[in-house]
């Protein structure tokens, strides 16, 4: 059984270490796209403009609130996906959900919609004002122990990290990484005591650093 097909098996289970003190309820309905491709098994990651208001020059998976127009929360995830990325839905297969989850500084009751599609479609910014960049990873790399660490912010935040040579994954989005990681039996050990500061440009500041990975 390959690893995605292990963890397509896994969707619509709960999941008490995903979701611990991230318990939904009076937050905005939102959805965010875990778009993975069934050859490399790679996942489209975005990062955040350094002018927007929440998450500046964060990496995120495609997604925003729901809307009106949206029949269900699966609608919200392609629908920004499209807006944010410029997916054709046609070449999608959606696969299921991970439990939604409550993320403090947006205010949002956060759904993770699992897709599936063959990789050969096109990805890229469609509006710069919210999204710098487009960037697909596999997910075998994220597995990578060399790539994984815990970071911490001032706000006495812990939680884990990816390290890539061009990207910087913290908070809600490394959380979601990890658990996809582990639901499709990619994760291997990882040093959890390693611990790394988040770089400047990922936490809301104005410049980007001239590098983005850490020894």
């Amino acid at each position: 059984m390959s690893h995605l097909t292990t963890l397509i098996a896994t969707l619509g289970h709960d999941d008490p270490d995903f979701s611990a003190r991230r318990r939904p309820g009076g937050g905005q309905p939102s959805a965010v796209l875990a778009l993975i491709s069934e050859g490399d098994n790679d996942i489209v990651l975005t990062r955040r403009p350094l002018t927007l208001r929440h998450h500046a020059g964060q990496v995120a998976l495609p997604g925003g609130r729901a809307e009106d127009v949206d029949q269900t929360i699966v609608d919200t995830a392609l629908r920004e996906a499209r807006e944010e990325v410029g997916l054709d839905e046609r070449l999608v297969t959606v696969r299921g959900v991970l439990p939604t989850a409550h993320v403090a500084a947006s205010s949002s009751d956060v759904t993770t919609v699992v897709a599936t599609w063959d990789g050969t479609g096109t990805v890229g910014v469609v509006d710069p004002a919210e999204v710098a960049l487009v960037q697909r990873v596999r997910l075998a790399d994220l597995a990578n122990p060399a790539a994984r660490a815990t970071t911490r912010h001032r706000s006495g935040y812990r939680g884990p990290a990816f390290v890539l040579p061009s990207l910087f994954v913290w908070g809600f989005t490394a959380h979601v990484l990890d658990a996809l990681l582990d639901r499709g039996g990619w994760s291997r050990p990882w040093d959890r005591e390693r611990i790394v500061e988040i770089p400047e440009g990922y936490v809301g500041a104005r410049r980007l650093p001239e590098r983005t990975d850490i020894p």
